[in-house]
């Protein structure tokens, strides 16, 4: 009498044997998702930041830094405060560069439009002066 040999097959043939167990399973949709988030949240803080650089350059500072102000008597180079009529052909801008003192004239033309509510104004029209 023969006897039968069983020989088992180490062989793993299921449809999953194909997955290889010493890789990290496949990120899911939501983890794509939190990625790109994150990935558009960063661009756009970088975006901002380089735009505030950008205007910082471009707007500058004055010349010279907060520290390095000198202090003067309030009576010296001080720019006029009150008011002013516009007369005809006045900006914001030429009315500034008569009334300012030693301000960088981009923040008095600033502060003229905060001040009056705009940046258009009428001859004849009275010009707050900040």
């Amino acid at each position: 009498m023969t006897a039968a040999i069983r020989i088992q097959s180490t062989v793993d043939r299921s449809p999953h044997s194909r997955v290889r167990h010493d890789l990290p399973p496949r990120p899911t949709e939501a983890t794509y998702r939190r990625r790109r988030a994150v990935v558009g949240i960063t661009l756009a803080v970088l975006v901002a930041v380089g735009a505030v650089a950008t205007h910082d350059v471009l707007a500058g500072s004055g010349g010279v830094p907060a520290s390095a102000a000198e202090s003067q008597p309030a009576h010296v180079n001080t720019p006029s405060t009150g008011t002013t009529v516009a007369r005809p052909g006045d900006t914001l801008w030429t009315i500034a560069e008569v009334h300012r003192g030693p301000i960088a004239i981009t923040r008095y033309v600033d502060a003229l439009v905060s001040a009056n509510g705009g940046a258009s104004i009428d001859a004849g029209q009275v010009v707050i002066l900040p």
